[in-house]
């Protein structure tokens, strides 16, 4: 065991003796003798019921929403995530009053899967893992917009891809036909031909649409064995096309059949050479199959085994090529979207100084990182103390020297400082962070720096402390925008249960005010030793509240996400991040602190390989400014 991860052990044993105590009835100790105290406010439901759904292990949580008062008690309007966007003004009259923006609001946030509603569209949140919000990809999209083979009748079909900024490779004992009905497969009655188009579609993150005109086989009478699809696969066509989600054509069956996972999931009458079809994709895993724009249904895929999905054209044809089962027309177009799962570039952080590695701050405790002007900063902590590192690529910090940029220097600090969060406001860097007294309990402190490089003053005494029956606060995610602040920390009440709260200030030397009677306390709240919940990450993406944070179950970490446009009402999108499977992150992963762009979202986090926890980072496509205009 390393000396930080001694220091931390020895802080939570005397921290539980302190639990015990006070679940016992001995009283509890405030965290210090800051200016500024927590308005006690109202506590969370007692025992709110889950509701399962897609994603995650145990599937997202989301909070009951009887009695939630949060719109009446708190001031919505300046907590929206979008103090431009205001979903009341699209929802009209009927959510004017507190009780009838709560009844809409939970109409949209009770599932993951209720945001098709067409109210919805009001909320900003509902745009995370729906595919409701996406950006079309116009530069070098990955298919071709059109691929007419009547039109290139005589070519290859290289050249035919080729002439609509795309490429095509063919595959199969035969070489492909192009003639006047089209694409023809030319595949045997012992292997499928046909061709790759394009190149690979992430379909994890990417919602793609693909229309298809067939040419049904002349003369078939049932007995032919002929048959041309489009599908997407996740391996190169070896003798047989693996179609994990595609079209098909049946000429004996005169059928048209949805494939998913390589079998059939639904079939359709295949209609005329006239026939439109259409195949919709979107990355929450959702196929919908359209017939002469009609919808045929909607069935469910796995978009995590198709993050490098190639289009193929592909079937057999054993009649003459002139009477053959065809592709006539394939069009398509691509999209991105947020799903909230779809991480890429996971790989470890280096730490060095002057060219060096230095390896214990690699495994360093609570990351947290911020866009300070031209620089990214990433501060996290090692033994009771508090380290800032620079950006010098991505994946790779270091440090101008081995100083601590935060130390203990307070009697509420006497078991160390931690849980740095990094916030600037434009002009002064801010390092929330927290603060553990002797006991092990944790009140929230604050210090700032207007000088580059950052030398940080703290404040008076800290700015949220316990009261009432919270007997401490620790891991603060602090969020500045448009002159507000947000801060979301885990808050450890007298019965030893945890949760997660939100406070809201317009002036930091003014103190916190409590949102109160919200869902968050709900889902989050922990009551057992089996689980437990902490390090919250608060961002606002496109004009929505992201909320990442960190859960336990029995001994293995994973990062859960939930989105809200008002910190009161919370749509719970379950597990996000997990093991890898392999590597510094392979069985978990924690502490997040996330990072909104204009086209992605960028995480650090702390990687779980049964040994140690190690720095690391991860991003995901995210484009913003894809709300729907509720004007």
């Amino acid at each position: 065991m390393s000396g930080n991860q001694k220091n931390q052990h020895w802080r939570w044993l005397a921290f539980a003796a302190v639990l015990a105590l006070v679940s016992t009835g001995c009283g509890s100790e405030g965290g210090g003798d800051g200016q500024f105290q927590a308005d006690s406010g109202a506590g969370g439901s007692d025992g709110s019921e889950d509701l399962a759904g897609e994603g995650g292990a145990d599937g997202p949580r989301a909070p009951s929403f009887d009695g939630v008062s949060g719109v009446e008690n708190n001031p919505i309007e300046q907590l929206f995530a979008d103090p431009e966007r205001n979903p009341r003004d699209f929802l009209g009259a009927d959510a004017e009053g507190a009780q009838g923006y709560s009844d809409a609001a939970a109409a949209c946030y009770t599932s993951p899967n209720v945001c098709g509603a067409a109210d919805c569209g009001a909320f900003a949140s509902c745009c995370v893992n729906t595919g409701a919000c996406c950006e079309p990809i116009v530069d070098n999209p990955p298919l071709p917009a059109l691929l007419d083979f009547q039109q290139c009748a005589g070519q290859t079909v290289a050249g035919c891809a080729q002439a609509a900024g795309s490429s095509a490779t063919t595959f199969g004992q035969l070489e492909p036909v192009l003639n006047t009905r089209g694409f023809v497969p030319n595949g045997t009655a012992t292997a499928e031909g046909g061709a790759v188009i394009g190149d690979p579609v992430n379909l994890s993150s990417e919602r793609v649409q693909i229309d298809v005109r067939f040419s049904l086989p002349i003369g078939c009478n049932g007995t032919c064995l002929e048959s041309a699809g489009v599908a997407f696969t996740a391996k190169e066509p070896d003798e047989f096309v693996d179609a994990e989600v595609g079209l098909l054509l049946s000429g004996s069956r005169e059928v048209v059949s949805l494939m998913i996972g390589n079998a059939v999931a639904d079939s359709f009458d295949a209609g005329t050479d006239s026939t439109q079809w259409r195949l919709i994709l979107s990355p929450e895993g959702s196929a919908q199959v359209l017939r002469n724009g009609i919808s045929q249904g909607t069935h469910s895929f796995d978009p995590a085994a198709l993050k490098r999905a190639l289009l193929v054209a592909f079937g057999r044809n054993l009649g003459a090529e002139s009477s053959s089962a065809a592709i006539a027309v394939i069009e398509s177009g691509s999209s991105l979207c947020d799903n909230p799962q779809a991480w890429t570039d996971r790989q470890p952080i280096s730490i060095t100084l002057d060219g060096n590695d230095v390896p214990s701050h690699a495994l360093g405790v609570g990351p947290s990182i911020v866009q300070d002007g031209a620089r990214k900063r990433m501060a996290y902590e090692v033994d009771g103390e508090i380290f800032i590192s620079e950006e010098e690529s991505p994946s790779a910090f270091f440090l101008g020297d081995l100083s601590p940029a935060l130390v203990p220097t307070e009697p509420y600090e006497a078991l160390g400082v931690g849980d740095p969060e990094l916030v600037s406001d434009g002009s002064v860097l801010f390092l929330f962070y927290t603060a553990r007294n002797q006991n092990g309990a944790g009140s929230i402190g604050v210090a700032s720096s207007a000088q580059d490089p950052p030398l940080f003053m703290k404040a008076q005494g800290p700015v949220l402390v316990p009261t009432g029956d919270v007997i401490s606060y620790d891991a603060p995610s602090v969020l500045y925008r448009d002159g507000l602040w947000v801060l979301v920390a885990r808050t450890t009440l007298s019965s030893a249960a945890t949760e997660l709260r939100a406070f809201y200030t317009s002036d930091l030397d003014m103190g916190w005010e409590r949102v109160i009677d919200g869902g968050l306390e709900q889902l989050t709240r922990v009551e057992g030793p089996t689980s437990e919940i902490t390090d919250p990450s608060l961002i606002v993406h496109n004009s929505a509240y992201h909320l990442y944070y960190a859960r336990r179950t029995g001994t293995r970490w994973a990062v859960e996400l939930a989105v809200s446009d008002e910190l009161l009402l919370w749509r719970a999108m379950g597990e996000v991040l997990g093991g890898s499977g392999e590597g510094f992150d392979s069985l978990g992963a924690r502490s997040p602190d996330a990072i909104s762009q204009p086209d992605r979202i960028e995480l650090i986090y702390s990687g779980q390989d049964g040994v140690s926890f190690r720095l690391g980072t991860a991003s995901r496509p995210a484009p913003s400014d894809t709300a729907p205009s509720i004007f």
